[in-house]
């Protein structure tokens, strides 16, 4: 190990990005623990009716599996991120793809705006574009290190 690897000092910036991003996908893990699990508190909580338990309770394995990437490769990629970790940069790209195809197809093929409604839907959508910028942030962050590579 290097003595630049021993001494690690973190930026306010990435620290900063971090802690956003652990208090946003913090959210999302509690969604997906509730909603898989099938609370009928938490479905009461948010005024879903029974057309949006019906959409969760019939939810497809594939959608499910890009659903769990995308929740779970976010949490990794900031501990990636916190452990200067070259691979966040990837996890990142993983966790963005996961999130697009997921909207992609239920957007597009299961009615999904329509279904959880505007609010929801637009939430979902800010939060692909904030995981985008992630992912560009990992970039620049590692940058120096993909250099070294080639």
């Amino acid at each position: 190990m290097s003595k630049e690897e021993k001494n690690i000092r973190y930026s306010w910036h990435l620290l900063l990005i971090v802690a956003l991003f652990l208090f946003l996908y913090g959210i999302a893990v509690y969604d997906y623990i509730m909603t898989v699990s099938h609370n009928q508190g938490y479905f009461e909580y948010l005024r879903y009716d029974q057309t949006v338990i019906d959409y969760f309770t019939n939810y497809p394995l594939g959608l499910l599996i890009l659903w769990t990437i995308n929740v779970f490769g976010g949490i990794v990629t900031l501990l990636l991120m916190l452990m200067k970790k070259e691979i966040a940069f990837y996890f990142s790209v993983a966790t963005f793809i996961s999130m697009f195809l997921l909207d992609f197809i239920t957007f597009g093929f299961r009615n999904r705006w329509n279904v959880i409604g505007t609010k929801a839907s637009a939430t979902d959508i800010l939060m692909l574009i904030l995981t985008s910028g992630l992912c560009i942030y990992n970039y620049f962050l590692f940058e120096k290190s993909y250099r070294r590579m080639l």
